[in-house]
C-alpha cells in the first residue's frame, strides 16, 4: 500500500479526457490506491468540441448533437454517472433522410441500411438510383468474397461490392457528413469493420444485413416484452425509461455529460487555460509535464487525450520514435452553421432529419439537418433550427471566417428549401483540425503506438485518434487506457 497518493495527470480535456480521468479515480478506488487526478486543458473550458448553448429558448449543439446506441460506450458512460433520466431519443417518427442528386431532394428508400438495401420494393421503386445502379448493387448476392489480405479504401470497397453509383451518391456524403472524409484514402479496416465482418461471415452484404435486422427486431420485441412486463409488475422507473433509439442525445444538450464529468473529477482537480508543452521522464523513471506559463507537474503516470499531432509534439523528446508515428495520423477542420427562422415564415418541413449533399452537386455545405425535426424540446414551437455542416474552405483554399460560413449556409438553404427569409440569428463553430481520419494502415499504425506506449511505463494514450472518434468508441477507449495505466500503479 503506497504511503502517499500517486499522481496521474490527464493532458486534455475533451470528452475522453474527461472520461479517462474519472474511471482513474474510479479503478483507483476499485484497487484500494490513493490517487491525485490533475486535468490540464489549454482552453478556458473543458469538453473540447461537445458544447450546448443556449440561444435565448434555443439549445445550439457546436460539436456532436448525439451518439450512436448500438455502440456501447455512450451509453455505459451515461448509465455508470446516473444520467438515465435524462437520456433523448431521436423524433423517429420523422426519420428519414434525402439526398440531394441533380438539385433534387430524394429520400432514401426504407430499409436501406449503412448502403446496404434489405428491402426490395423500396429499393426498386427508389428514385435515386438508375437501374444499372439497382442491378449493380442486387449483384451484391453472387460476388464472392475479397480474397487479397489487407487493408482497403472504403472507396474501393464500396465499388467492388455496390458499384460505383452508391459510392458517389451515398459513401461520399454520407462520410463526409459523418467523419469529413473522403472515402478514397479511408481505411475500411479502421472506420467501417463491420462491412469486413459481413463480408467474412457472410460473403454478401445484403444477406448479412437481413440476419442482423432480424437478430435486432428479436431483441426490441424482447425489450418491449420486458417493459409491458414491468407495467404490469408496477415497476414505475423501468416503465417510464424512454426509449431507446438509434441515434440519442441528452435532454439540455450533450454538455451536460461534460459538466457531470467535471463535477465528479472535481473542478479543483482542472488547469485550465494554460497549454502542456512538454512531456518528459525524470531520473527516477516518473513524469513531468510543463505547461505554457512553465507550471511543472510531477506524475506517476501521464494520459494524453491530445489530438495526436499535439501529443506528438508533447513526447518529442522523450519519445521521438513514437512521436514520429502519432504525427503520421492527419486531421481535418470542420465546421457548423445553425440557424433560426420563424416557423411561420419557414417553408414546410419535410417527413425527415436531414439531407447529404454530394460533392458532385457542388454545394458549400455537405449536410443539413432539421434540428426541431429531429430532437425533442431544441427550440420554442414558433422557431425552426436548422444545423448546417459548411465546408469549411473556399475555392481558393484559404479558410473562411464566421460571417463567410454563415452567409453561405444561409444562400444554400434559400436556394434548395426556398427559404424566403432571412435566419432570425446564426451560431458558427469551427474546429481547426479536430477530425481525425483513418486513412489505409491506421490500425497497422496504431497497433504499433500501442506497442512503443508498452515501452513507456506510466504512459497512456486517451481520445479520438485511435480506435474509434465517435463518443461510444472515444470513452470505450479512453477508460480502457485509464483502468490499465491507473492499474499499473498498483505495482
Amino acid at each position: 500500500m503506497r504511503a502517499s497518493p500517486a499522481r496521474i495527470v490527464v493532458v486534455g480535456g475533451g470528452v475522453g479526457g474527461m472520461a479517462a480521468a474519472w474511471e482513474a479515480g474510479r479503478e483507483a478506488e476499485r484497487l484500494g490506491i490513493p490517487v491525485d487526478v490533475t486535468v490540464i486543458e489549454g482552453r478556458p473550458r473543458v469538453g473540447g468540441s461537445v458544447v450546448s448553448e443556449r440561444v435565448g429558448e434555443c439549445i445550439v449543439e457546436g460539436g456532436p448533437d448525439c451518439f450512436v446506441s448500438e455502440k456501447a460506450g455512450g451509453l455505459e458512460l451515461i448509465r455508470d454517472l446516473g444520467l438515465d433520466a435524462h437520456l433523448s431519443p431521436t423524433n423517429d417518427e420523422h426519420r428519414k433522410t434525402y439526398i440531394m442528386w441533380d438539385r433534387r431532394l430524394h429520400p432514401l428508400p426504407d430499409g436501406l441500411i449503412l448502403l446496404v438495401p434489405t428491402r426490395v420494393l423500396p429499393f426498386v421503386t427508389a428514385t435515386l438510383f438508375s437501374w444499372p445502379g439497382k442491378v449493380r448493387m442486387a449483384m451484391d448476392l453472387v460476388i464472392p468474397r475479397r480474397r487479397e489480405e489487407g487493408d482497403e479504401t472504403l472507396g474501393d470497397f464500396i465499388r467492388r461490392r455496390l458499384g460505383r453509383e452508391v459510392l458517389d451518391k451515398l459513401g461520399e456524403p454520407l462520410v463526409a457528413g459523418i467523419h469529413s472524409g473522403d472515402p478514397e484514402t479511408m481505411s475500411v479496416r479502421a472506420t467501417f469493420p463491420r462491412f469486413l465482418d459481413m463480408e467474412r461471415e457472410d460473403r454478401s452484404l445484403i444477406l448479412a444485413m437481413l440476419k442482423r435486422m432480424n437478430k435486432a427486431r428479436a431483441a426490441r420485441a424482447a425489450a418491449e416484452k420486458a417493459r409491458s412486463a414491468a407495467v404490469s409488475a408496477g415497476d414505475v422507473a423501468a416503465a417510464g425509461r424512454r426509449p431507446l433509439t438509434m441515434f440519442m442525445t441528452l435532454d439540455g444538450g450533450l454538455e451536460r455529460l461534460i459538466d457531470e464529468l467535471a463535477d465528479r473529477v472535481g473542478r479543483v482537480a482542472l488547469r485550465l487555460g494554460d497549454e502542456a508543452r512538454r512531456v518528459s521522464r525524470t531520473a527516477d523513471g516518473s513524469w513531468l509535464v510543463t505547461t505554457a506559463s512553465g507550471a511543472t507537474h510531477e506524475a506517476d503516470a501521464v494520459i494524453l487525450a491530445t489530438p495526436a499531432f499535439a501529443s506528438s509534439a508533447l513526447v518529442a523528446d522523450s519519445a521521438p520514435e513514437l512521436a514520429r508515428e502519432l504525427a503520421e495520423i492527419p486531421y481535418v477542420t470542420s465546421a457548423t452553421v445553425t440557424l433560426a427562422y420563424p416557423r411561420s415564415e419557414f417553408p414546410a418541413e419535410p417527413d425527415g432529419f436531414g439531407v447529404v449533399i454530394p460533392k458532385a452537386e457542388r454545394r458549400k455545405i455537405k449536410a443539413f439537418t432539421w434540428v426541431t425535426t429531429k430532437f425533442f424540446g431544441r427550440a420554442p414551437a414558433d422557431t425552426v433550427l436548422m444545423r448546417c455542416f459548411v465546408r469549411p474552405h473556399g475555392e481558393d483554399g484559404r479558410p473562411l471566417d464566421e460571417a463567410a460560413l454563415a452567409a453561405a449556409a444561409e444562400r444554400e438553404l434559400a436556394d434548395i428549401l426556398g427559404v424566403r427569409v432571412a435566419p432570425l440569428w446564426a451560431r458558427v463553430f469551427r474546429w481547426e483540425q479536430a477530425m481525425p481520419q483513418y486513412v489505409v494502415g491506421h490500425i497497422d499504425r496504431v497497433d504499433r503506438i500501442a506497442r512503443l506506449v508498452e515501452d513507456l511505463p506510466g504512459l497512456a494514450l486517451a481520445g479520438g485518434a485511435y480506435r474509434g472518434s465517435g463518443i461510444p468508441d472515444t470513452v470505450s477507449h479512453s477508460r480502457a487506457e485509464a483502468r490499465r495505466v491507473t492499474a499499473g500503479l498498483a505495482h
